[in-house]
């Protein structure tokens, strides 16, 4: 019996077929887990909305400071003293992990410990104070806490914030809690490694801040906001705990004054 094998050109036709589906189904594929990572994204956004309730409700409708500083704390060793917003929030949630996005991995080398140890390395001399300063969500600070000047301590100039009532929040559906960040453009960090601050467009009075100013991709642009699934959108935790994707330069509101511009931050609306 004389066996038939594939000829050349059939043999080209075959993978030629599986070329083109590989084409067609790979970018499917990526959409796919990108989706997925997105759900996750906003999943951990919604949890960190939950834990800010119950925070809310055990401190008097007071909102969280974005950080306290107690260099002889020794609850989180490696925090150095500082426990931003994450640290506070970590004994409602018992979950480090959602306060990192799953496509927030950038780290930088101006984010490593004494020995060179990194923003994801467990055994960094650093590890907590990472995990608080440097979480994929920023935390609107500026009208979600009151500053309370800068104190000397351990020698160190620091300053010092506390939270603000939610219930003299007009609009708490309408009101930036927290949102996806970067600290790319400031202090040295050129990578894309998150942050635990976000600004208002405008700038705001009695501060050094002077608003959303230069020229995207330089995140202080946007006020340290960075879309890690569309570069023109982030994920948005609102007061309210509800979380919504929303286009950036919508949160910059119409108007003249900062009240104005600022009412999706300042929750004067």
């Amino acid at each position: 019996m004389r066996t038939r094998a594939f000829t050349l050109i059939e043999l080209l036709v075959v993978i030629a077929i599986i070329a083109i589906l590989a084409s067609i189904l790979f970018p499917v594929f990526a959409q796919a887990k990108d989706a997925a990572k997105k759900t996750q994204s906003l999943n951990n956004l919604k949890q960190i909305g939950t834990a800010s309730q119950i925070y809310l409700a055990d401190y008097d409708d007071m909102t969280p400071p974005v950080f306290w500083y107690d260099p002889a704390a020794l609850d989180y060793p490696t925090a150095q003293g500082f426990h931003y917003y994450p640290l506070l929030l970590l004994p409602y949630t018992r979950n480090e992990q959602i306060f990192l996005c799953p496509k927030d991995r950038d780290t930088d080398p101006a984010l490593t410990d004494p020995e060179g140890k990194g923003r994801f390395d467990p055994t960094s001399s650093f590890r907590y104070y990472f995990m608080g300063a440097n979480p994929s969500y920023g935390y609107n600070y500026r009208y979600l806490n009151s500053y309370l000047g800068t104190v000397m301590i351990g020698g160190m100039p620091t300053r010092q914030f506390s939270g603000v009532s939610s219930t003299a929040i007009d609009n708490v559906s309408q009101t930036i809690m927290f949102a996806e960040s970067t600290m790319k453009n400031l202090r040295g960090v050129t990578a894309n490694p998150g942050y635990s601050l976000i600004e208002p467009p405008f700038a705001v009075s009695g501060t050094t801040y002077t608003g959303w100013t230069g020229t995207y991709p330089d995140a202080r642009s946007q006020g340290q906001l960075w879309g890690r699934f569309d570069k023109k959108s982030v994920l948005v935790g609102w007061l309210d705990s509800h979380v919504k994707f929303t286009p950036i330069q919508s949160l910059k509101a119409q108007g003249t004054t900062e009240q104005e511009v600022n009412r999706f931050w300042n929750g004067m609306n």
